[in-house]
C-alpha cells in the first residue's frame, strides 16, 4: 500500500531521500515522460498524469504527501511571472480552505480552478496542488512542499490554511543544499507541516525559520547558520584539479564573471543551462560537464539512469531536491531520524567519513567569519 504519495515527483529527488530514510512505499505522479522513465528505471514508481486530474479521496492510507511544484515562474533564472500573480494564487488557497469537502469537477472545485485562467502562466498557479492534497487526503499525517525562496511567503499562507484545519505544527523554512554536504549551493524553502505532532527543527541548518500551528499566533526563530557536515567543493567531488576553471556562459560577458574555480567550494545552483558549462582546460567539446556529473553534484549516484536527451538530463537533474536536503526536512516532517542517512549517503557518494556531530562549522552565508558571528554568536 502507498504511505507516500509524491506529486511533481520528477526524477527521484525526494523520492531517493525516503529512500534513504526507509519512509515505506511511495508512489510518484509526474507530467514528463523522461523524468517518469529515469525515476522507474532507478526503482521509483511513477505514474504519468496531469496531478490535476488525480483525485487526493482516492488515496485512502498515504500518510505523507510530498511535493515540489515547478518553480520557472518564480525563479530568478525565469520570467517571475508567478510573483505578479501572488494575489490570485493566495486568494485561490483562501477558495481551497473554503472548499474542503469539493469533489474533482464539482461546481466549488472550479472556484479554485478559476485560479488557473487568472494567471499569466499556469504553472504560477499549480502550487495550490500542494494544498489542495494537504487538505483532502483522507489519513495525511505529515507533509513536505518545495520551492524557490520566492514562494516563501506563499507557504506562510498555506502553512495558516492548515493550522485552521487543526494541524498542530507548520514550519516554513530557507535552506541550502551545502549545508547538508551536497557541492552544490542550491536555496530553496520548504513547507513542513505535522498534524498531530510538534515539528523538532533541532539540528536543521536553516537560514530563515517561520512557524504556527494549532493554537499558536505565527512566530519566527533566529536562523541557525551552523551544520555539522562537511562543506564540499565539485572539483573534489567530481576529481578534477583544484585550479581547475569551469566556464558558464561561453564568450559572454556579465557582471558576474563568466568562470569560477570549482576547486574552492560547491557549485552555483545548477539549471538546466549547466549542460553548457565546460572546463577551461580541456575546452569544448571535451570539457562539457556530463549529465551524471550534474547527478553527483546534486546527491545522485553516479550510476543514476537518466534518461532522455542530453538536454532533458540536465533539466531533470537541476530540477530535483538533492536528496541529502530532502531526507532532512522530510526526516523532520515524519518525525524520524535523518542525521545518520545524510552520513550514510556523504560516505557512499563522496567518500566522506562520519563526523563529530558536536562540531559545528559555519555556514557559508557570503559574509566574513566574524560578520557572521556578530549576527548568530558563538557556537554554544
Amino acid at each position: 500500500m502507498t504511505t507516500i504519495l509524491e506529486g511533481f515527483a520528477g526524477p527521484g529527488g525526494l523520492s531517493e531521500a525516503a529512500r534513504m530514510l526507509n519512509l515505506g512505499d511511495t508512489l510518484g505522479i509526474e507530467f514528463k515522460h523522461d523524468a517518469c522513465a529515469t525515476a522507474i528505471a532507478a526503482g521509483h514508481p511513477r505514474m504519468q498524469a496531469d496531478i490535476r486530474s488525480v483525485n487526493p479521496y482516492s488515496y485512502a492510507g498515504v500518510t505523507g504527501w510530498v511535493s515540489g511544484p515547478p518553480c520557472p515562474t518564480y525563479a530568478d533564472s525565469g520570467k517571475r511571472t508567478g510573483r505578479t500573480d501572488y494575489d490570485i494564487v493566495l486568494d485561490g488557497a483562501t477558495v481551497l480552505g473554503d472548499t474542503i469537502n469539493a469533489e474533482i469537477g464539482s461546481p466549488a472545485d472550479d472556484a479554485y480552478i478559476a485560479a488557473y485562467r487568472k494567471v499569466r502562466d499556469q504553472r504560477s498557479a499549480l502550487v495550490l496542488e500542494a494544498l489542495k492534497f494537504a487538505i483532502r487526503l483522507p489519513d495525511l499525517d505529515w507533509l513536505v512542499a518545495e520551492q524557490v525562496p520566492a514562494v516563501e511567503k506563499i507557504w506562510w499562507e498555506f502553512a495558516a490554511e492548515l493550522a485552521c484545519r487543526d494541524w498542530e505544527s507548520a514550519a516554513v523554512v530557507v535552506l541550502r543544499a551545502d549545508d547538508f554536504g551536497a557541492p552544490t549551493r542550491r536555496t530553496r524553502v520548504f513547507l513542513l507541516a505535522a498534524r498531530n505532532r510538534t515539528l523538532d527543527l533541532d539540528g536543521l541548518p536553516t537560514r530563515a525559520v517561520w512557524g504556527t500551528g494549532r493554537f499558536e499566533e505565527p512566530w519566527t526563530a533566529p536562523a541557525f547558520p551552523y551544520t555539522p557536515f562537511p562543506r564540499l567543493s565539485m572539483a573534489t567531488v567530481l576529481g578534477w584539479p583544484a585550479g581547475v576553471r569551469v566556464n558558464t556562459r561561453g564568450g559572454r560577458t556579465t557582471p558576474g564573471g563568466n568562470e569560477f574555480w570549482p576547486g574552492h567550494g560547491p557549485a552555483p545552483s545548477l539549471t538546466g543551462t549547466a549542460r553548457s558549462w565546460y572546463r577551461t582546460d580541456l575546452g569544448k567539446p571535451d570539457g562539457y560537464l556530463k549529465p551524471w556529473e550534474a547527478g553527483l553534484l546534486q546527491g545522485f549516484p553516479a550510476d543514476y539512469p537518466w534518461q532522455g536527451s542530453r538536454t532533458c538530463q540536465f533539466q531533470q537533474a537541476a530540477d530535483s531536491v538533492p536528496p541529502l536536503m530532502g531526507a532532512a526536512v522530510l526526516g523532520t516532517a515524519a518525525g524520524v531520524p535523518w542525521q545518520d542517512a545524510i552520513w550514510s549517503r556523504l560516505s557512499e557518494l563522496y567518500g566522506v567519513e562520519t563526523g563529530d556531530p558536536d562540531l559545528l562549522r559555519l555556514c557559508d552565508t557570503g559574509r566574513t567569519p566574524r560578520e557572521q558571528l556578530d549576527l548568530f554568536g558563538e557556537v554554544a
